[in-house]
């Protein structure tokens, strides 16, 4: 085959749009044949009158897309024509009857240019192959950083469900106890009372015993004592034991596991913004000793005569750290206390919270209120559990649990001071809500006149 036919061949199946060999060729009747992409894209662009009719590129005759037929032979005669294109073939072969005509180039020209496309690829592809090993090392560390996490995860949420084991476990103690406690009394009133009858019947037997023999005796034997038998018989009545135990008082309730679960978490989450609270000693006056490491505090004043708030409430000591912003959270020791009061004041009130005196029980408790700078709750005369919100009594709690560990829960933003019994798994005590803090805020605590000290816990404890 002549390179002129060659030519005029590959000139045939050149699509006119694309100057490419035909991919997937369309003919229309004027006779010219195009890509299938390429005349789609043709016909898309020259739609002309209203039945859909476009134009050919080359001599403009109409067509309709739908008219368009494929041609196999020219797809065949391009497929060929691909097959050959960049063959490697020898100089003998290059004169064969089967590669007559076609064009050739020597393959040092064509090696030379190669080369230079394989350098360029060798270089992307190593770029790539760079980015990959980088992309290998960091998903390798980010492999190794989250199973890192998932250890300590695992760790945490098997010591929080240990926690509520303890919880349920301590919980079902208390509950026998209680039981064991009114099943001994139960048993002890039955006892009292199966005693008490047994005398009674003794007492009963012998009377019946005694009359009987007097009955079958002679005369003599009947009168004897009659006054003291007559007197025994009338008088000796059966007493019916009273109160007997036959119900349980309480029956057992299973915890709300639900509520319980719900105050866990809520006491878990708060416990996560616990600041390592310290006491400040330039707050102290003479009526306290601190622990050197300032995190206990106890009253070692005498106790005076008068009122009972007049004797202690110049007893109060303020935390070194000031909070004017965010949530915060620490716990206090308080176990065998018999009067505490503790919560958060504004700097402003407790600049002269060591000097004030009072004259009666109403300024002292509307002192320790709100409106004063004050978000505190106390324990009075062992017993009386007392929030100071504003009124001029405060507002007693009910404690089913008495707290020898109180949590404290400062939400600046929130304007919410809140306090958790910890003894209890960290049910609620009681919240401040709402306030406008108009200030820095400082932890507050007081001894009152009890020798018990106060006891700031660590984070870890």
């Amino acid at each position: 085959m002549t390179s002129a036919v060659l030519v005029d061949i590959q000139e045939e199946v050149t699509c006119p749009i694309c100057l490419e060999l035909l991919k997937e060729p369309l003919s229309i009747d004027c006779g010219h044949s195009f890509c299938q992409t390429c005349i789609a894209g043709n016909s898309m662009e020259r739609v002309t009158g209203q039945e859909g009719e476009s134009s050919c590129p080359v001599c403009q005759t109409s067509y309709r897309l739908g008219d368009l037929r494929p041609n196999r032979h020219l797809a065949n005669i391009a497929e060929r024509l691909r097959e050959e294109d960049g063959k490697l073939i020898c100089w003998l072969c290059e004169r064969s009857q089967e590669h007559r005509g076609h064009p050739t180039l020597l393959m040092e020209e064509v090696a030379h240019e190669y080369q230079e496309k394989f350098q360029e690829s060798l270089r992307k592809l190593r770029q790539e192959q760079q980015e990959a090993e980088r992309l290998k090392t960091v998903i390798i560390g980010k492999r190794t950083s989250w199973k890192n996490q998932m250890g300590p995860e695992r760790h945490r949420i098997q010591t929080e469900f240990n926690k509520l084991r303890n919880i349920l476990d301590k919980e079902e103690q208390r509950q026998l106890k209680k039981l064991e406690e009114e099943e001994r009394k139960g048993l002890s009133i039955l006892e009292e009372a199966e005693d008490e009858l047994e005398q009674q019947s003794q007492s009963l037997r012998e009377l019946i015993s005694d009359l009987e023999l007097r009955c079958q005796g002679s005369a003599m034997e009947l009168l004897q004592d009659v006054s003291d038998v007559v007197k025994r018989s009338e008088f000796l009545t059966l007493k019916k034991p009273e109160a007997l135990p036959t119900k349980l008082k309480s029956m057992f309730r299973a915890p709300d596991l639900k509520r319980m679960l719900r105050v866990f978490r809520e006491l878990t989450d708060v416990q996560s913004y616990w600041v390592d609270v310290t006491l400040n000693p330039h707050t102290a006056n003479l009526n306290l000793v601190m622990s050197k490491n300032r995190r206990q505090v106890r009253f070692v004043g005498a106790t005076l005569p008068g009122s009972y708030l007049e004797e202690h409430y110049d007893c109060g000591i303020l935390g070194s750290q000031q909070f004017s912003s965010g949530k915060h959270y620490w716990e206090v020791d308080v176990a065998k206390k018999t009067d505490w009061i503790l919560g958060v004041c504004s700097n402003s009130a407790g600049s002269t919270y060591c000097f004030n005196q009072f004259t009666n029980n109403r300024n002292a408790y509307s002192r320790y209120q709100p409106q004063s700078g004050y978000w505190v709750i106390g324990l009075h005369h062992k017993h009386e559990y007392r929030a100071y919100e504003e009124s001029s009594t405060s507002l007693l709690l009910s404690m089913m649990v008495p707290p020898r560990r109180v949590g404290v829960f400062l939400d600046y933003e929130a304007g919410t001071v809140s306090f958790y019994n910890v003894t209890n798994h960290g049910f609620p005590i009681y919240t401040f809500s709402k306030y406008y803090f108009p200030s820095t805020l400082s932890p507050y605590f007081n001894p009152c006149n009890c020798v018990v000290p106060m006891t700031l816990r660590r984070p870890s404890s």
